[in-house]
This record gives structure tokens, sequence and C-alpha cells, in this order.
């Protein structure tokens, strides 16, 4: 099969700003669909819980492309684990970093001119530290729409309601039926780090404050509580981005703070239990 011809500087230009501008249509899509739909509100809830690899904006990216996405990788990062994109698979486009070296704009010119190609191969090359210096569309694949070889994605932290409840109450003895409590302390944890500065709208502080619990609970493998659309529609503001693309980034990285602060609590708790031995003395030993 003959390999398509290589794109001019100017082409490589063209194709990136298309991209870039798809993207940035996918997102204003996304924050509209986010202050309207009370289900895409909850979608990007999940999709946040599901690829916590991801960042809040990307999270939001995927969900709006592919809803039920649950290991998304670049055609590279499936190729290192003997995957590929399927024939006719059509590319999530996300966020992706261009990086410079410090004083060095060229690069960042070169970069976002092809796609990044020649910055990592400078980047290999020579070495030496670099910075972001902007953010460019790339594509990534969900598992889904790859082929190749089994593939097993890392297996996600999962903890019982009970297990949570130790944590959270600090006892080895758990009451039966606890998942309740449980989803309230996720909400008075959410409700301590969001403020009412944060979200000044009315009912906007405790829809936030429901959802980052929601996203809490998903990762933990915990059966949530509803995920709360914050009232948001209609708001017009002076910046770039709307109000509910603030909105989301704190509720995921609130829920996300929470999962991981009880995940690494249960993890301690777990190695401060004295070891048991595996061949107890009985009285007829």
């Amino acid at each position: 099969m003959p390999r398509k011809p290589k794109m001019t500087d100017e082409e490589r230009r063209a194709y990136t700003a298309k991209m870039r501008g798809e993207l940035e249509a996918v997102m204003d899509r996304a924050y509209g669909a986010m202050v309207a739909s009370e289900e895409f509100w909850t979608t990007v809830m999940r999709a946040a819980a599901t690829l916590t690899d991801r960042g809040p904006v990307n999270s939001i990216a995927i969900a709006a492309q592919r809803p039920h996405a649950t290991r998304v990788l670049s055609s590279g990062d499936w190729r290192k684990v003997g995957r590929f994109p399927a024939k006719g698979s059509t590319s999530i486009r996300i966020w992706t970093p261009i990086k410079q070296r410090s004083g060095d704009a060229q690069d960042a010119a070169a970069a976002a001119a092809d796609g990044g190609q020649r910055e990592a191969a400078s980047d290999a090359a020579e070495g030496g530290e670099r910075r972001v210096s902007g953010y460019k569309a790339g594509p990534v694949f969900d598992i889904g729409q790859t082929d190749g070889d089994p593939y097993e994605p890392p297996a996600a932290a999962r903890l019982t309601a009970e297990a949570v409840w130790a944590v959270i109450a600090g006892a080895d003895e758990v009451p039966g039926g606890c998942g309740h409590a449980v989803r309230l302390h996720l909400y008075n944890a959410a409700f301590q780090r969001i403020s009412e500065m944060d979200a000044p709208v009315r009912g906007q502080r405790e829809a936030e404050v429901a959802s980052a619990a929601h996203v809490a609970a998903l990762i933990l493998g915990i059966t949530p509580g509803p995920a709360v659309m914050p009232p948001l529609a209609g708001i017009i503001t002076q910046g770039k981005k709307p109000p509910v693309h603030e909105s989301a980034v704190r509720v995921i990285e609130t829920g996300r703070a929470i999962a991981h602060a009880i995940t690494t609590a249960a993890e301690n708790r777990r190695e401060l239990v004295p070891a048991v031995d595996p061949h107890p003395r009985t009285w007829f030993n």
C-alpha cells in the first residue's frame, strides 16, 4: 500500500487549526448541554469518575464524543500494549500539551504546526527541560475502538461501603446498611470543600456538592447518590469560558480528591492491621 505523502508546513498548520476548531465546537456544545440536560451532566460526571487519568476538561470532551468510553489512549500508546485503532474508527479529540524548551518559541510553533511530531523527536534526541506553552487537539481512541491483543485495563481501586465506613468511623465494627451513612459522609466532605464563594448562584453549591459526592462514590465503587445539574443556564460572564466550565472542573476535582483521601486512608489502615498468622495454633494442635 503506498504511503501517504507528507504534509507541508502550511498543510500541517491548516490541519492543526481545523482540528482545534472542531474540538472548540465540541466543547461549546458540551457546555451548552451541561446546563440544559441533567442526563448529560450525569454522563460527564460518570466519565470523570471512570477516566481518572484524564483531566476534568478532557473528561468533558470525551463524554461529548464517546459517552461510554472506559479506557482512552493515543494510537501510539495502544500499540505499546499490542492494540491498534480498528479500521474505520473515528478518533476522539482531546486537548494535548504543546511543550517547548524554555525560551524557544520556535519549537512551540513547529509543534503546533505538525501535531507535536517534531517536538517529540527533538525532545528524545536532545533531552532538556520543557514547559507547556499551549494546547492542541490530539487524537485518542477508546478501547472499544481498537483491535489486537487482549488487554486488561489497570484495576481501579474499589472499596465496599463497609470498608469506607471503617475509615470514616475509625472502627472495626461496621453496622449493617451503612451505605446511606457513607453517602452522607461523602456529601459532607464535599460540602466542606466547596464554599458559597465558589458557587454563588442560588442552589449551585448544593448541586455541586451532590455531584462531587456522586463522583467520589463512583470512583470508590459505591452506589452513588444523584448528580445534580447546577442552575447556571442563561448566565453570561465576561470570561471566555462559561460558568459551567469552572463548576464542572471544581466538582470533578473535589470528587476525585475525596475519593483519593479515602482510598489512601484505607490503604494505611490495612498496613496498620497486625499480620494474621497463616497457621494459627488451636486447642488440638
